[in-house]
């Protein structure tokens, strides 16, 4: 004879177990943040005579980052340009000659790295102005940026809870199959 309610009990318990294991991680997720990188320009070159200009569209709220190499065309020597990046609007004031808010600005000689946030989505114009040096220079640049993704996963910590409501089950099982019930005498 077995003990039939202790055995009842451990089929249930191993039963949620296994039903948590398989099918428990569809229902119970978390919240993950991922930092995910988007090469927008992993490699360009191009030869700036006056002014070049590239745009990009670009998301709100992102870090963008990347590489400026200038070197002089003819002598292949390090030099300089002067780098900008303007949104939209303040590209077309720059462009018409009109007093203008660039999201970034520098004008090094050599490698430039930059980086600068959005501050909203849309057009973002990369510009090299060379128009103070009579030289055309070489420019390599690279560009990219860092988004914040949120996604839903299954809680991993439900599969420990798993795991122990099986084992459980299995030893509570094992009493209830192996444990005689007392014997009454009336």
């Amino acid at each position: 004879m077995v003990l039939f309610k202790t055995t009842m009990a451990a089929i249930v318990v191993l039963v949620i177990g296994v039903l948590l294991l398989n099918y428990g991680g569809q229902f119970i997720t978390m919240m993950v943040q991922s930092t995910q990188r988007t090469d927008l320009e992993p490699h360009a070159e191009f030869l700036v005579g006056d002014v070049v200009q590239r745009s990009y569209s670009l998301p709100t709220a992102v870090t963008v980052f990347g590489v400026v190499k200038t070197s002089q065309a003819p002598t292949n020597q390090s030099g300089d340009v002067r780098f900008l990046v303007f949104d939209d609007l303040n590209y077309q004031k720059w462009n018409t000659g009109g007093q203008a808010d660039s999201a970034y600005s520098s004008e090094r000689q050599g490698q430039l790295n930059f980086t600068f946030p959005t501050s909203k989505s849309g057009v973002y114009h990369f510009v090299f102005d060379n128009r103070a040096s009579m030289y055309k220079k070489y420019v390599v640049f690279s560009i990219s940026y860092n988004e914040v993704v949120r996604s839903q996963v299954p809680d991993s910590r439900l599969q420990y809870v798993a795991w122990a409501m099986l084992i459980g089950g299995a030893l509570l099982l094992l009493v209830g199959l192996v444990r005689k019930p007392p014997l009454r005498w009336a």
